[in-house]
């Protein structure tokens, strides 16, 4: 339980710090509920697990279309690398064969990121309720005025990804469980 304390107060620190440096950044104050999210993809990368084929070169990070994070996700991954792969962030306006990870945000179109992400070694994480039953890996949600995932292991195991068994037990489980580990 320790790794799941330090992991949520991290999570609650960056939030904090990416609010605190947003409101620098833009001029227009983003959400808090994005600041969670940027924070959590961010996380996310550290706790999967990519096959050797693809654990070559940066980590890129794509956001679909519209892109609800600002600058917040770039911000906090600017000057990070994980296993010393750097962190890319790219906003993309359709599916990308080149992304380690692909965020699909509401108004995005889930069912074509997902089809593009198949067959292909991609993170995929959304915000969508049916995120997990149309094949993504990670949903965001809001339960009870916080932000939570629920995790696919069954998708993320299709596409040659490992996730972590420490994410795992943080994860909530999904409605219905028929998408959990």
């Amino acid at each position: 339980m320790p790794m799941a304390r330090r992991f949520t107060r991290w999570c609650v620190f960056v939030a904090a710090f990416a609010g605190a440096a947003a409101s620098h950044v833009r001029a227009q104050a983003l959400p808090l509920e994005y600041q969670v999210k940027a924070a959590y993809l961010f996380n996310f990368l550290k706790f999967v697990e990519w096959p050797a084929a693809d654990s070559q070169g940066p980590l890129t990070v794509c956001v679909a279309r519209p892109n609800p994070f600002g600058t917040a996700l770039a911000d906090i991954v600017r000057g990070e690398s994980i296993s010393g792969r750097p962190i890319v962030v790219r906003v993309i306006g359709e599916p990308d064969a080149t992304c380690s990870t692909v965020f699909v945000p509401h108004g995005a179109s889930v069912a074509a990121y997902l089809a593009a992400a198949h067959d292909a070694p991609v993170l995929t994480v959304g915000e969508d309720p049916r995120f997990l039953e149309q094949g993504g890996i990670i949903n965001l949600v809001i339960a009870g005025g916080n932000v939570r995932f629920e995790i696919n292991q069954q998708a993320a195991t299709q596409v040659g990804l490992t996730i972590s068994s420490r994410l795992l037990r943080l994860s909530q489980p999904p409605p219905g469980g028929a998408a959990a580990p």
